[in-house]
């Protein structure tokens, strides 16, 4: 019998795919190397370095096709092939691999003078620290379900507690951070901040200081706060009078988030500037976005505004008033906020006034906010305020597992996994015998991200 190699490629082709035990299709997601015989790939691998261009795109095109991932070292290798056809059908390959020894190709192929290959690359990258049941992400009951790094619903996609990303990849994104293309700067910018890349916090500043549209300078400006890098507050004052709002308020938003107290002053100024115009032309989410990241400084001097902005007629602004007197914990407030808890009628300002009541003492009111986990309107919140107690709290949290209702089960399974203390891993076990809605899976893939934690600690 002839060797594979001395067929046309089209009846290679055809022996390739009619072998009954050459594909299986049963699990793409299962080990690709027994997909393809040995023979077959190593005819493929081959073909790489054929002379003859166009065999050297269809063999990467059909390692790809097959997944055969014995041959991904080869395809690396091959990425610097003198044909952009062929750079391509490589790329193409790699990406569907789902395997952490394409990352090099990925690399090689960042700068690549095509902005389709250029684009794949950075995908790629992406694709390995996404969540994902198998790889560098590993999540509970997520088989195949990729997140799509580009789209809007992902804008607060980051990868998960515990992965660790290549310097090189980091490095190579923050180069595309210049690229030619401003399309391809943008998805640069919201790929480092999903992988929480600190390192390329000084590349994502300096860029904001080159000529860039409104939506790359949103992008890194929101890069910056996901990698948590306080640094990065400083430079973004310059934002805090931008001219277009969705940018300044996601400035605001970082600063907030950051807890830069360098800017209270200037936030306090631009609020109180801001509330006394007249109603018809006052920014009401201009307003909100400030007043939310004065709350989140929570620095003593904002204790007199929170003390106002707590009667403001908004339902928004008296809630970020509350929570900015959680979050200072004065004590001798307690009883006038309880007050206020008993007089509320809107459930997320309620939500916000439990959990400072809680944070100036009164301890029972932690119920109050865990409750709350189980109704949509004030579950965001709600998880917000457990995600900052502090480690004192979290035995009194781990007590809450007691509630009866599955929802708040489910929810505080996955606060767990994100607070990331390993003292909740035998409440957690308990949680994973739970048959009742997503409360097991919820509890497994926190344990999962609390083990990943400690391995990197």
């Amino acid at each position: 019998m002839p060797k594979c190699g001395s067929l046309p490629i089209a009846a290679f082709v055809a022996v390739l795919f009619l072998v009954p035990c050459v594909v299986l299709f049963s699990n793409p997601f299962e080990t690709q190397s027994q997909q393809v015989s040995s023979v077959a790939v190593d005819t493929l691998v081959q073909d790489l370095k054929s002379p003859v261009t166009s065999r050297r795109r269809e063999a990467a095109k059909l390692l790809g096709d097959t997944r055969s991932q014995s041959a991904i070292p080869d395809l690396v290798a091959a990425a610097s092939d003198s044909d952009v056809g062929v750079r391509k059908e490589i790329v193409i390959a790699l990406n569907k691999m789902l395997d952490v020894r394409t990352l090099p190709g990925f690399i090689k192929l960042c700068p690549d003078p095509d902005k389709e290959i250029r684009q794949r690359s950075m995908e790629g990258i992406l694709t390995l620290y996404l969540p994902r049941e198998e790889g560098l992400g590993a999540t509970v009951n997520k088989v195949a379900n990729f997140i799509n790094p580009w789209s809007d619903e992902a804008g607060e996609t980051v990868v998960e507690p515990g992965i660790k990303v290549d310097p090189g990849a980091i490095a190579a994104l923050s180069d595309r951070l210049r690229d030619v293309d401003p399309g391809i700067r943008v998805q640069a910018a919201r790929a480092l901040g999903i992988l929480k890349a600190r390192p390329a916090v000084p590349s994502l500043l300096a860029s904001l200081k080159d000529r860039q549209t409104n939506e790359f300078h949103f992008e890194a400006i929101r890069a910056t706060r996901k990698t948590g890098d306080p640094s990065a507050a400083r430079d973004l004052m310059n934002y805090l009078n931008y001219s277009d709002s969705k940018v300044r308020n996601e400035a605001i938003y970082t600063i907030g988030r950051l807890r830069y107290r360098g800017a209270v002053p200037e936030l306090t100024r631009l609020y109180e500037r801001e509330t006394t115009l007249p109603a018809k032309v006052t920014d009401k989410a201009f307003s909100e976005f400030l007043l939310d990241a004065l709350a989140f400084i929570a620095d003593p001097a904002s204790k007199p505004l929170f003390e106002k902005e707590k009667q403001n007629p908004a339902e928004t602004l008296r809630l970020h008033a509350y929570e900015g007197l959680a979050r200072l914990a004065d004590s001798s407030m307690v009883t006038n906020v309880t007050r206020a808890w008993l007089n509320e009628k809107e459930p997320r300002v309620r939500t916000a006034q439990a959990y400072a009541i809680f944070r100036m003492g009164r301890r029972e009111f932690l119920d109050e906010v865990v409750n709350c986990l189980n109704s949509r309107g004030t579950s965001a919140e709600a998880r917000m305020y457990l995600l900052e107690l502090k480690p004192e709290d979290l035995p009194e949290l781990y007590s809450e597992t007691k509630n009866n209702e599955v929802s708040v089960r489910e929810a505080l399974a996955e606060i767990f996994g994100l607070i990331g203390d390993r003292g909740a891993i035998p409440v957690l076990q308990n949680l994973a015998a739970d048959t009742r809605g997503q409360i097991a899976a919820n509890a497994t893939q926190a344990m999962r991200r609390i083990s990943a934690r400690m391995a990197t600690q």
